[in-house]
């Protein structure tokens, strides 16, 4: 029985096999389900490789590195088995054509859209390498072509930088066409350069239709190796301007060939010197490159082709809801110009350095309470009203800092050996802090400091502060407990035990009103929501119930609850008749997401920010910022604000998407943003001032001099 048609397990893992959608050199992939009903894609090694100790070891490898690059620039590992039966990875499922198959369908590309695909290809290499990656596979079959911009997959046979290689001597690994020269050389010493040089080939196909050694289409890959290794380049067709860069990607000696780096500068410096208010940078792109609706309707052709990918920045760093076509009928949408492209569009104010004004604009740093320093704990955590502001660090420090100063006004440290407390909000005079080592809630008074009280919880709690009350949402032996609490005193106002199989939680909406989330124990979705009575914790009326995954709460108020569905949509329901209304948002970034009054801003870990119109679905606007790993962003004055891993901070105009300031970077050398990926404590903003934590383990308060 051929590999074609082995058989296929109804189930591997815990995901259900729906249809295979592509097969690679050592795998199949499938579109799977989850048992929450998530679809994922799930490369399975092929049949005649599971018993081959060489190919199971470099699907690990491939899995190392999935996770290593998975984070900022790719979409997550989801689950993976390497030592299953059979092997087996799953990862988030994305349903778009290769760059392969658009140009198989409508031909080549025109000028601009290659640039702009070569910008997205050359940062994509960038944040591959800064991983201590080498692709070695890159090819026109192994980009993706998303409506948020290109993709490259596939990390079957990527090796990690300094490793050794697991290939057996004499194997070369690869597609023929797209190889470097010393790929098929010395394939033992492959470094970064390789995969510039496939990037130059895979432009060479984007503008022409063809590879830039292609040849005979019936010669042997023998012969198509000579011409790599010996001959010139088949430039014909390439735009004059790309072929400079090209060529430069194309060279024998790899030494001579620009970095990732290198290269995005040069493809950037063509876009400055050529855009103009007449001639925007990137105008004419690919269809389904930005977020415009596709020609046609995609075909099963166009699903998945392989798991691991990286997610690159699109080159416009902005494009208009009114631009983009994403809600109009025309068939295709057009970017708008960049920040810097347009005359009549002022340009950012950027911090050099990040040093005291005026040189840099911060107000003051605070260095860490703790004198053990912040490696390898959290990043400090703060929170403020009025003029008030308190931080949380390692070592169980809670202390309030003075705004105009830095100076420490008052400062509680319970025990070294915890981890940061989670800052859950004021009530008055008093600040509210989970401390989820301990499991508890404790109250503070904000003027002295004084530790009011305490309540234990019987697991990690979520609290969150209404008015005088405070909420906490915890697990408990018997099932879900709610306890509502006087914030000031912590004595207990009314507490109600949920039964156990079913999972429960609380979201607080406008004008003091609960509602009452239930998940179900087999969906994994919230399955019904309901409103929820302060006063007594019963449930006053069930709103809507769901047979799919409306996602997370997002936003309520006294009519109206919103979820977000990751990539996906808003589902919004209405509490006056229960209707539920399903919004597409149309190439939503995947990330954090800040609701406040009409809008949604999502903030994706490569640093996209987008806004959406949350009654419509419709986008305002998308950005590309330069901060990766991001917090989840913080609305102020009209303005929001976006702390990245690095410590910079991009202050963006909330109504047009227009960067206003961009800080400099504050972080501590030593710690790789790479470890920063999950999600650390936002920025807090007052009287526009930004006051945030670093990985140096100081807190800072930055702003413009002119602010």
């Amino acid at each position: 029985m051929s590999w074609q048609d082995e058989y296929t397990p109804p189930y591997v893992g815990e995901y259900r096999i729906e249809r295979r959608i592509g097969a690679g050199g050592m795998g199949v992939v499938h579109l799977a389900v989850s048992p929450s009903g998530r679809r994922v894609a799930l490369k399975i090694i092929r049949g005649e490789f599971v018993d081959d100790t060489d190919y199971r070891a470099r699907f690990r490898l491939e899995i190392d590195a999935a996770r290593q690059v998975s984070g900022a620039f790719t979409a997550s590992v989801v689950g993976a088995d390497p030592d299953g039966e059979p092997p087996w990875m799953a990862t988030q499922y994305f349903d778009a054509p290769t760059l392969l198959e658009r140009v198989r369908e409508t031909g080549a590309f025109d000028e601009d859209a290659v640039w702009q695909l070569g910008r997205g290809l050359a940062e994509a290499l960038r944040d591959i390498h800064r991983a201590g990656l080498v692709h070695r596979d890159l090819k026109p079959s192994n980009v993706l072509l998303t409506e948020d911009g290109p993709r490259v997959i596939d990390f079957g046979i990527a090796r990690v930088l300094k490793a050794e290689p697991v290939t057996r001597t004499g194997k070369v690994l690869g597609t023929v066409s797209f190889m470097a020269p010393e790929q098929l050389n010395t394939p033992r010493e492959v470094g970064p350069a390789a995969d510039v040089f496939a990037l130059g080939g895979v432009l060479v196909h984007a503008a022409t239709g063809r590879g830039p050694f292609d040849g005979d289409p019936d010669a042997p890959p023998i012969a198509v190796a000579m011409k790599i290794v010996h001959d010139d380049p088949d430039l014909a067709g390439v735009p004059s301007a790309l072929r400079s860069v090209v060529e430069k990607c194309l060279l024998k000696d790899p030494t001579g060939r620009p970095s990732p780096t290198e290269l995005l500068a040069l493809l950037q410096e063509k876009g400055a010197a050529e855009a103009g208010p007449e001639n925007p940078v990137g105008t004419t792109v690919p269809e389904g490159f930005t977020n415009g609706p596709r020609l046609r309707p995609r075909t099963l052709a166009y699903l998945l082709t392989a798991v691991t990918t990286i997610a690159v920045a699109v080159a416009v760093p902005m494009i208009r809801a009114d631009d983009a076509g994403g809600d109009r009928g025309d068939a295709k949408g057009s970017a708008s110009p960049s920040a810097g492209a347009s005359s009549t569009r002022a340009a950012p104010a950027v911090e050099k350095a990040a040093a005291m004004r005026p040189q840099g604009w911060a107000l003051w740093e605070k260095k860490p309470a703790a004198t053990t320093g912040p490696s390898g704990g959290d990043l400090p955590g703060c929170a403020g009203t009025r003029d008030v502001l308190v931080c949380t660090e390692d070592g169980g420090v809670v202390e309030r800092i003075d705004l105009a100063s830095g100076r420490v006004m008052w400062s509680e440290r319970y025990d070294e050996t915890l981890r940061r407390g989670s800052l859950v909000g004021f009530a008055g005079e008093t600040v509210l802090v989970e401390d989820l080592d301990r499991e508890q809630l404790v109250g503070f008074d904000v003027e002295t400091g004084d530790r009011l009280w305490s309540a234990e919880s019987s697991g990690p709690p979520s609290s969150f502060v209404q008015k005088s009350a405070v909420t906490m949402v915890y697990p408990h032996v018997d099932g879900t407990r709610i306890d509502r609490r006087d914030a000031r005193t912590g004595k207990l106002l009314v507490s109600r035990t949920f039964p156990a199989g079913e999972f429960y939680d609380v979201f607080a909406g406008g004008n003091g009103v609960l509602y009452l989330l239930k998940y179900g124990g087999d969906e994994g979705f919230i399955t019904s929501v309901a409103v929820l009575d302060a006063d007594t914790l019963r449930t006053a009326k069930t709103l809507a119930a769901f047979d799919e995954d409306p996602g997370s709460p997002i936003a309520a108020d006294g009519d109206t609850v919103s979820f977000l569905l990751d990539g996906e949509g808003i589902t919004r329901v209405t509490g006056k008749d229960g209707s539920v209304k399903r919004l597409p948002l149309r190439g939503a970034p995947v990330g954090t997401a800040r609701a406040q009054g009409n809008a949604v801003y999502l903030s994706r870990p490569d640093g996209t920010l987008a806004s959406y119109d949350l009654r419509t679905g419709r986008r305002n606007w998308i950005l590309q910022t330069e901060g990766e790993s991001p917090a989840r962003p913080v609305l102020a004055g009209g303005r929001l604000y976006s702390l990245a891993g690095d410590g910079r901070i991009t202050c963006v105009d909330a109504t047009t998407g227009r960067t206003v300031w961009l800080s400099a970077a504050r972080r501590d050398p030593n710690t790789s943003i790479a470890n920063l990926t999950n999600e650390h404590p936002e920025p807090v903003v007052l009287n526009g001032v930004a006051y945030a934590g670093s990985s140096t383990g100081s807190i800072f308060a930055v702003a413009p001099p002119s602010a």
